[in-house]
């Protein structure tokens, strides 16, 4: 049976998809707090949208819509308009921005402008908590590309339901992310918005194959589903149990950097007997939170590189942001510029 319950019906399949949402919240959303969900007007984050003010109607929300300018003008504001609209039928806050200038045609600067503008809303609100739309399949997207790209165990995992923000911010507040439909398929999203009478919004450049996601979506996974009908799911399962050693190797890593690593203004470094006698899947963790402390990000090519570096002194190895070298005893890791040969051997020895 099918009732009206604000703006849009409720029936059993609504439920049970807003009840999925709402567990997965669970313990992770502090009643009432503000909350800002990055939302689109395409049917991911419109179903997140509308199940999350269902699911959690105590919670001050925000609807927030960011515009990359990478369509026409007319195309982003009718999504804008979209998205103001059902916020208002939701009786929540909408919030819109527009980047300076149109992106270059790259999804990491699309991306880092999208969350520099994001985490400047979360400020505005004061809230900490931005919830997106990712979704099963996306994640089964995220593991193919990382491991295109050359991810160690690490992209391996894909995406966790809640991770740190993404890019650099200003501010003494430790803001995050939460992806509520991370169990969720694209399939169950078209079955909760038929189920809500709701048509959302087309995003034309989720067609185009110039976006490396975007060939992934539509040239490789459907020539891997004519191997598999399920990799997409399957490609889901291994991200769950990657994540799950990842969460192990982390521990076991942090416990070991802090008994041989140390981080002094933008050098980090670590003794290299104890690294080299690790199990190289832990002493890989272990340079890679190093290299987070003076935010470095290393390649599983440069982890690698790195390895073989700890087996002698003087060795050397220039990173995409910075170097490391060895001296007798230690691993040193530096982001910026180049440091002379006296700086060096002053660090060495204090």
């Amino acid at each position: 049976m099918t009732k009206l319950s604000g703006p849009f019906p409720r029936n059993r399949r609504t439920d049970s998809f807003e009840r999925r949402v709402a567990s997965s919240l669970q313990g992770r959303i502090v009643f009432a707090e503000p909350l800002v969900i990055a939302c689109s007007g395409g049917p991911d984050s419109v179903s997140l949208l509308v199940s999350v003010c269902r699911a959690m109607p105590s919670s001050s929300i925000i609807a927030a819509y960011f515009d990359h300018r990478l369509r026409s003008e007319f195309e982003t504001q009718a999504d804008a308009v979209f998205v103001r609209e059902l916020a208002e039928k939701l009786s929540v806050e909408f919030a819109v921005g527009c980047s300076e200038f149109p992106i270059a045609s790259s999804e990491a600067s699309a991306r880092v402008a999208r969350y520099r503008w994001l985490g400047s809303i979360l400020s505005q609100e004061g809230a900490v908590t931005l919830l997106t739309g990712h979704t099963r399949d996306d994640q089964a997207e995220t593991v193919l590309l990382n491991l295109a790209r050359g991810t160690g165990l690490r992209g391996a995992r894909g995406m966790r339901l809640e991770s740190p923000w993404p890019v650099a911010m200003s501010g003494d507040k430790a803001m995050r992310l939460l992806r509520p439909l991370l169990g969720v398929t694209r399939s169950e999203i078209d079955t909760y918005l038929e189920a809500l009478s709701l048509e959302a919004r087309s995003d034309s450049t989720n067609e185009t194959l110039i976006y490396a996601r975007n060939r992934v979506r539509h040239q490789v996974l459907p020539a891997l589903q004519e191997v598999n009908v399920e990799v997409r799911e399957h490609l889901a399962r291994f991200a769950d149990r990657v994540d799950e050693a990842d969460l192990a190797l982390e521990v076991w890593a942090e416990r070991e950097f802090a008994a041989i690593g140390a981080v002094r203004g933008n050098i980090a470094d670590i003794e290299r007997r104890p690294l080299r006698e690790l199990p190289a899947a832990v002493a890989a963790y272990v340079l890679e939170i190093a290299a987070s402390r003076i935010g470095l990000e290393l390649n599983a090519r440069q982890i690698n590189t790195l390895l073989e570096c700890t087996a002698r002194r003087g060795a050397h190895c220039d990173l995409a942001d910075g170097r490391a070298w060895t001296d007798d005893h230690k691993l040193m890791l530096q982001i910026g510029s180049k440091i002379e040969e006296k700086d060096r051997n002053a660090i060495a020895s204090d």
